[in-house]
C-alpha cells in the first residue's frame, strides 16, 4: 500500500496497525512504559474516590464474567470495555493523570495505556505488543488533538471526550491485530462515540461528570475496535472533510497536522506528567510559589498580594474563586494555588472537601489578581508581596514533568508509591517491577494473577 495515496484517517489507521516493538527506539519504549506506570498509579489512587465507586457499582450491576481485573480496585474479572470504562475514569478521577505538551486535549494514560492494558489482559498479549499498542494510540491521538488546534474547548466540548476514543481504538485495534481497513472502520465508529461538554466549568456543581468523560472514551475505543473486528462498517475519512471531526467539533483546525511527521517523528516524546492533583494550568504557578516559599522562608499567612500573568484560557475556563465542588476547585488556578499556600500539595489527599470552606484558602483565592494576554500555554508570571514588605517576581514556561524538564525514573517511582501507599506494598512493588520490564513478559495477564 502506498502511504501517499491514503487520506489522513486511513494513513493513521495504516500506521497504527503496523507499529512493531522491534522498530521502536529505546527512549520511545521507555516513554510508553512510563505512561502505563503513571496511569496505573493514578487509577489505583482514583479508585478510592466516591465517584469512582459509583461508576464501579454501575459496571458491576451489568457485569458478566470477564478476564480483566482492576489493579488495587477489583479482584474479579470484567470484560475489557467495562474495565476500561472504570479504569479510564479512575485514572482521571483526581486530576493526576498524564497529558501532552503543548496541550492538545489528550490524556494518554486514561484513554490509551489503560484500555490497551485491559485488551492485553483479555487477549493474553505480550508486553512488547502492549508497548507497541500504547505507542500506536499516542501517535494517533496526539496528532488528532494537535490538528484540532485545541479549539473544541472554545466551543464548549471537553476535548478528551473527542480525542480519547481514537487513542483507545488505535491501541485496542493494534492488539486485536486489525488491518488498515478494519482500523479505519474503528476510527469511523469512534467518531460517532465522541462526546463530553464543559458545562461543569460554568456551573457551581456537577464536576463529577468530568471524571466520567475519560472512562467513556476508553470504553468507546475498545467497543469501536471490537465491532470493527467483527465486520461492522463506518464512514471512511472521518477526521477530515465535511462533517468530519475537525469540521464538526473545531472552531479552527489544521488537517495537515493529522499526518505531519508520521513515521518520521514520535509525538509520544511530548508526554507530560503531573505532580499535583489539580488542572495542568495550575502546575506551573504552584511550583513557582512553592519554590519561593522554601527559598525565602514564608508561608501563606504572610502573603499580602499575589498576582499572575496568564493565558486567556485560564481567565475563561480556570478562574473560579470560590467553588462549591471539589473538582471545580481542582480545575481552578487561583483556588488550587491558594491551597498550595496553606497545604502540602505533594500529598494529593489535601484536596478534600474541607478546602472548600477553609477561610484562609478562600480569602487568598479571592484576592489573587489574574491578568490575561499571555501566549497560549502553561507559562505564568508571578508577583508575590508579603506583609513585611518583601516582593518576589518569578516566571516560568513549564514545570517538572514536562518534556523539557522530564520526570526522572525516581520521580515516577515516587509518584507511583505515593499514589498506591494504601495498597499492599509487596504487590504494588511487584507490579511496578513488572511494568518496568514489561517487554520481558509473554502474557500480560500474568502480572495481575496475584491480585485476583
Amino acid at each position: 500500500m502506498k502511504h501517499h495515496q491514503l487520506d489522513a484517517t486511513t494513513s493513521l489507521a495504516d500506521y497504527a496497525s503496523g507499529v512493531r516493538y522491534a522498530d521502536l527506539p529505546e527512549h520511545i519504549v521507555a516513554l510508553a512504559k512510563s505512561c502505563l506506570i503513571d496511569a496505573v498509579a493514578c487509577a489505583v489512587h482514583g479508585s478510592t474516590k466516591p465517584w469512582s465507586r459509583m461508576i464501579m457499582e454501575y459496571a458491576n450491576a451489568s457485569n458478566r464474567e470477564g478476564s480483566c481485573i482492576l489493579p488495587g480496585a477489583l479482584t474479579s474479572g470484567m470484560p475489557a470495555a467495562q474495565a476500561a470504562l472504570c479504569l479510564g475514569a479512575f485514572s482521571h478521577a483526581f486530576e493526576l493523570d498524564c497529558l501532552r505538551k503543548p496541550g492538545a486535549g489528550v490524556h494518554p494514560g486514561a484513554t490509551v495505556a489503560l484500555p490497551a492494558l485491559m485488551v492485553a489482559l483479555s487477549e493474553g498479549s505480550s508486553g512488547k505488543d502492549l508497548v507497541a499498542a500504547i505507542v500506536a494510540g499516542c501517535e494517533v491521538m496526539f496528532r488528532i488533538g494537535s490538528a484540532t488546534l485545541h479549539t473544541p474547548e472554545a466551543i464548549g466540548f471537553h476535548a478528551p471526550g473527542i480525542t480519547g476514543p481514537f487513542g483507545a481504538a488505535a491501541a485496542a485495534g493494534r492488539l486485536l491485530r486489525l488491518d488498515t481497513r478494519q482500523l479505519n472502520n474503528a476510527f469511523g465508529l469512534a467518531a460517532s462515540m465522541t462526546g463530553g461538554i464543559l458545562k461543569f466549568a460554568k456551573s457551581s456543581e456537577g464536576g463529577m461528570v468530568k471524571r466520567l468523560h475519560l472512562g467513556r472514551a476508553a470504553e468507546a475505543g475498545i467497543m469501536a475496535a471490537m465491532l470493527a473486528k467483527g465486520g461492522f462498517e463506518a464512514p471512511s475519512g472521518v477526521l477530515e472533510g465535511p462533517f468530519g471531526v475537525l469540521d464538526v467539533f473545531c472552531k479552527r483546525s489544521d488537517p495537515s497536522l493529522l499526518t505531519k511527521g508520521l513515521r518520521e517523528t514520535y509525538e509520544i516524546e511530548k508526554l507530560c506528567f503531573k505532580r499535583y492533583a489539580c488542572h495542568v494550568t495550575a502546575q506551573t504557578p504552584i511550583q513557582l510559589l512553592k519554590e519561593l516559599m522554601i527559598e525565602h522562608n514564608f508561608d501563606g499567612n504572610m502573603i499580602k498580594d499575589l498576582s499572575l500573568s496568564v493565558s486567556d484560557k485560564i481567565l475563561s475556563h480556570h478562574a473560579e474563586r470560590q467553588p462549591d465542588d471539589l473538582m471545580l476547585a481542582q480545575y481552578s488556578v487561583p483556588f488550587s494555588l491558594a491551597v498550595s499556600a496553606f497545604r502540602n500539595v505533594d500529598d494529593p489527599d489535601v484536596f478534600s472537601d474541607d478546602i472548600l470552606t477553609d477561610s484562609a484558602i478562600i480569602g487568598l483565592a479571592r484576592s489573587i489578581v489574574l491578568t490575561g494576554g499571555r501566549p497560549k500555554g502553561w507559562g505564568v508570571g508571578m508577583e508575590v508581596r508579603l506583609t513585611d514588605g518583601r516582593v518576589y517576581l518569578r516566571e516560568a514556561e513549564s514545570f517538572l514533568g514536562c518534556p523539557e524538564t522530564p520526570f526522572s525514573g525516581a520521580d515516577l517511582d515516587n509518584k507511583f508509591h505515593r499514589l498506591t501507599v494504601r495498597n499492599n506494598r509487596e504487590s504494588m512493588a511487584s507490579l511496578l517491577t513488572d511494568m518496568r520490564g514489561i517487554e520481558r513478559i509473554d502474557n500480560c495477564a500474568v502480572m495481575f494473577e496475584r491480585l485476583r
